[in-house]
């Protein structure tokens, strides 16, 4: 089998007419079962044209819409301000190694047994990619979406966050016991200032945001990403100034998902290091092993939204995982493999994780500097971001996974710790799933 590269043209969907409006900002399509099959789910010619058609133009107020996210996603700079990253002088090798017959492989996620490509397809995949002991194996790509073009984190950027701030807490620069507010006093009024640098790693933090300013379109708004409503906050430091404490309810006591604490915990890096988020990362990470530039998007004031804002190629978000992979066994690098181990060292909140919020299919799972510890008895761990994006790294069969996609999700997040639910996702969405395919492809490559 050869690697592929595929870029079919993608058929016309029909158009989605029930949307609602999420804190007056956005209106947004309803549920993802609505939306066609990943093949379906652009229209062919958005942004073609010099200018586009005015039905086929992506802006601030329809990007997150079934028909636009997966051009949104991988053309976000075009949208919003951002901060470049440059990549290495010389690069992390990926030798392609292709092996015959994953097209085909049956694949069994929550009781469905499809192949990896049927299973790629109906979850909305824009690139795939399997690495086995720094060789590639397999490599996708869908609809147009590009090896060289850079495609959202969303929330797997939490993961380079954690990664930095351990690199910050084991050269003494931060204290990982420490109330964040000793570094950053002006959020000693909000729950992020009061916990330590620890629980906001860790997502121990009781949170509450106001209900016209959720944690995720909240985030947005601040950023640029979707229209800023009058009187909402206009920067990330604004935004983190309105989250309010659980009453009764102690930093470290609860599990609960949200943007404001890697965003607060940037702002410490930041603040002790005298660098940006982007140059931290730069430094730490893409100068090492990248093979092309990432960016980031920042606010107003150059702040990165360090919870999710990164993009990069698909093949330097595997570089990434393979980087932490091989310094997680001890390899050299400019970050430090015992700063990977600190990271990754086995974390003790699983019983605190469970009665989070976070979606069906991570049972037994502990949580601890942004990466999912992953409870298979390997060893693993994995990253994960809004509309599907996923890394997942097994130590012992040496297999990364990177898959980027568009699939719709388009839920209101909990607002606070108290109310925060598990999140109901498709099946073949669960957090289990890429385990699965890990699984079977392990098996095959044996």
């Amino acid at each position: 089998m050869r690697i592929h590269r595929r870029f079919t043209a993608a058929r016309r969907i029909r158009r989605l007419a029930d949307t609602f409006v999420l804190a007056g900002w956005l209106a947004l399509a309803a549920s993802a079962h609505a939306v066609p099959a990943a093949t379906d789910a652009v229209m062919p010619g958005m942004m073609q044209g010099f200018p586009p058609p005015a039905d086929q133009v992506v802006n601030r107020a329809n990007a997150f819409t079934p028909a636009r996210l997966r051009w949104a996603l991988g053309n976000t700079r075009l949208l919003a301000p951002t901060a470049g990253i440059r990549h290495a002088a010389a690069p992390m090798p990926l030798p392609e190694q292709p092996a015959s017959g994953l097209d085909t492989l049956p694949v069994t996620i929550g009781g469905e047994t499809l192949t990896l490509d049927a299973y790629l397809r109906a979850t909305h995949t824009d690139g795939f990619i399997v690495v086995q002991r720094g060789r590639i194996v397999y490599e996708r790509y869908f609809d147009g979406f590009r090896p060289d073009q850079p495609h959202a984190w969303a929330s797997m950027t939490k993961s380079v966050t954690g990664l930095l701030a351990a690199q910050m807490i084991e050269s003494g620069v931060l204290d990982a016991g420490a109330p964040l507010a000793r570094t950053v006093p002006e959020l000693a009024d909000t729950p992020f200032g009061s916990a330590t640098l620890q629980q906001n790693l860790d997502m121990e933090v009781p949170t509450a945001y106001a209900p016209g300013i959720p944690p995720d379109l909240g985030l947005f708004g601040a950023v640029g990403l979707v229209p800023h409503r009058e009187g909402a906050p206009a920067s990330i430091a604004d935004f983190l100034l309105t989250v309010q404490r659980v009453p009764d309810v102690a930093p470290g006591s609860a599990w609960f998902y949200q943007n404001g604490s890697p965003e607060a915990v940037a702002w410490a890096m930041q603040r002790a290091t005298g660098q940006s988020w982007s140059a931290l990362v730069e430094r730490w990470l893409w100068r090492d092993f990248a093979e092309d530039d990432a960016y980031v998007v920042v606010d107003r004031n150059a702040m990165a939204m360090a919870s999710g804002g990164l993009y990069t190629t698909l093949r330097d978000a595997a570089r990434f995982a393979e980087r932490v992979r091989t310094g997680f066994g001890g390899a050299r690098g400019a970050l430090p493999a015992a700063t990977i181990r600190a990271a990754l060292q086995p974390a003790h909140n699983a019983a605190l994780f469970a009665k989070g919020n976070m979606i069906a299919g991570k049972d037994g799972y502990a949580y601890r500097d942004y990466w999912y510890q992953v409870n298979d008895g390997d060893g693993s761990f994995a990253a994960a971001g809004r509309f599907g994006q996923s890394i997942l790294v097994e130590p012992k069969t040496a297999l990364t996974i990177v898959k980027f996609s568009s699939s719709p999700d388009f839920a209101p997040r909990a607002l606070d710790a108290q109310g925060a639910t598990k999140r109901p996702r498709a099946a073949l969405e669960r957090g289990d799933a890429l385990s699965a395919v890990a699984r079977a492809v392990a098996e095959k490559l044996r």
